[in-house]
């Protein structure tokens, strides 16, 4: 099991909070952005632009905050190797 410390869990726990609140930002900003486009004419697709800059940086943040990669995770190798020790 992993060993946190109170102040490592708090620092993970405000990755996550924070990352949830960008995401929300960024579903709302870009929803306007597309009724926007939808509004005038529907021309040119200019809003994908924003929509996927900005959603590779809400990717890394997810990354980052919740590491969905836990296969590459130190923290899981030292827990193999202590249940192989047994």
């Amino acid at each position: 099991m992993n060993d946190y410390t109170e102040e490592q869990l708090k620092k993970k726990a405000q990755k996550r909070i924070d990352f949830k609140h960008h995401f929300l930002i960024y579903v709302l900003v870009i929803a306007f952005l597309w009724v926007i486009w939808a509004l005038t004419g529907r021309g040119h697709i200019w809003p994908i632009w924003p929509t996927g800059g900005w959603g590779i940086a809400i990717l890394f943040q997810y990354i980052g905050a919740f590491n969905p990669f836990q296969i590459f995770s130190v923290e899981k190798e030292i827990e193999q190797l202590k249940k192989d020790k047994r």
